[in-house]
């Protein structure tokens, strides 16, 4: 008993030797470095302090044990891969494990509005994926999505908005396959919860009509308030079989963008030129967030068919008056509001 007692009161004043929250002075500053160490899922006390001390992380596992436990800290620590520096106090290492390891990721941001192209090029900048390696993914069949058009992945445009604008957490490990199947999946997760509690409006008939109309609201639109009454502009000009004459689908047509629309522009022959064929264009021209799907949910019934940007901040005017909208139309250029 005697020799018991003499045992653990030793290596509890070893372990006082490291105080809590103090760094471990007994590694010369030449010999610290970081270690990786795993701690498998349901190790012990016993056990992590053997792994730390066999990795060099702590110099006692005696001493980190009994320190686990006058901490009642045993039970506590999470299992994983980690790398730690082996000059560093009980208390510090302790705090490490019990954070958990650090998740090995980074960021990406797809803003809304951009056409598949800008997207790849986008997510090539912040991966370092070549654009080429995206796009050979989109049509290799290794990348799905239940909306394709025609359920055809080998047309490269036949993706168009269907990659969602959001900002995503991307392992490190992520290939270009996955990446693109994470972007495509958030787009289904995000209609199909949308569907789940309203309707589809019956004047849209398929999935890609309804990215479409999305689309071009996420094109047109500046403030939140204004895209339900896009949506109704739209829904009306396609009920009276009008051209719906949005600039946005010239400009997609071109792929070129640029701030104002020349007569010129207007007559390239596209079905994604709106001045020129009735009806959607064949696909979404851009990609487009949660906002202008909801926006599509709740558009009102009126009997507008124009609509104009008329003030600086974004704000637009409706109306059904060719002449009205004419007049506006002209008092808007000499305001400086569009060119």
């Amino acid at each position: 008993m005697i020799f018991i007692l003499f045992i653990f009161n030793s290596v509890n004043n070893f372990a006082q030797l490291i105080k809590p929250g103090e760094v471990n002075n007994n590694v010369n500053i030449s010999d610290i470095k970081v270690i990786e160490v795993n701690i498998p899922q349901g190790s012990s006390a016993s056990q992590i302090s053997s792994i730390l001390d066999s990795t060099g992380i702590v110099t006692s596992s005696l001493a980190f044990e009994l320190y686990l436990r006058n901490e009642n800290l045993t039970d506590k620590l999470r299992p994983g891969t980690y790398e730690i520096q082996n000059n560093l106090s009980f208390e510090d290492i302790t705090s490490i494990l019990l954070k958990g390891p650090p998740l090995k990721t980074y960021t990406i941001t797809i803003p809304e509005g951009l056409w598949l192209s800008e997207t790849l090029s986008t997510i090539s900048a912040q991966t370092g994926y070549d654009v080429s390696q995206l796009e050979n993914s989109l049509i290799s069949g290794q990348v799905v999505s239940k909306y394709l058009p025609g359920n055809d992945y080998t047309q490269l445009q036949n993706w168009e908005g269907l990659l969602f604008p959001n900002t995503y957490q991307i392992d490190i490990e992520s290939n270009g396959e996955t990446i693109l199947q994470t972007l495509v999946n958030e787009l289904e997760i995000r209609f199909e919860n949308l569907i789940s509690t309203q309707s589809i409006p019956d004047w849209i008939t398929t999935p890609t009509q309804f990215f479409t109309v999305a689309s071009l609201i996420e094109a047109e639109s500046k403030l939140d308030e204004d895209r339900p009454l896009v949506s109704s502009v739209i829904k009306n000009r396609l009920d009276d079989n009008m051209l719906l004459q949005i600039d946005a689908t010239v400009l997609y047509s071109l792929q070129k963008r640029k701030s104002q629309v020349l007569l010129i522009d207007l007559q390239i022959d596209s079905p994604y030129n709106t001045y020129k064929y009735t009806s959607l264009p064949p696909t979404p021209i851009s990609g487009f967030g949660e906002r202008s799907m909801i926006a599509i949910m709740n558009t009102p019934e009126n009997n507008y068919i124009y609509y104009l940007l008329t003030d600086i901040n974004g704000k637009m005017t409706f109306t059904n008056n060719y002449e009205e909208f004419i007049n506006l139309k002209n008092k808007a250029k000499e305001e400086g509001v569009i060119p």
